[in-house]
């Protein structure tokens, strides 16, 4: 049988490397909590409104999440950490092919 169509957890996992921010909000998380100023600074481009609403997606889907002391602090949850291994290692392959491929 074709496949014509990806699982809905693919999809999921395409969505997020796709839409670049995603991305580049979970690469700059970890379990310990960041505050929204600093992830602010660090995650540059975008606007205010836009991180709350990446940040909110990313809640949803169960990647993040704040503290309950403390709304405006983000960390990784579990199911986040393993999305976050897969973003390393999707850079060292990344990395490891260009090199492969610039040697030859």
């Amino acid at each position: 049988m074709a496949l014509t169509q990806l699982n809905l957890g693919s999809e999921l996992g395409l969505e997020i490397l796709h839409q670049r921010w995603y991305a580049l909000i979970l690469y700059q998380l970890d379990p310990v909590p960041t505050d929204f100023m600093d992830l602010r600074v660090t995650v540059r481009g975008i606007s205010t409104f836009n991180l709350l609403l990446r940040l909110k997606h990313l809640q949803k889907w169960g990647l993040i999440e704040t503290l309950p002391e403390d709304d405006y602090s983000y960390r990784l949850t579990q199911t986040g950490e393993m999305f976050h291994q897969i973003l390393r290692e999707l850079e060292d392959w990344g990395n490891d092919t260009l090199e492969n491929n610039l040697s030859i």
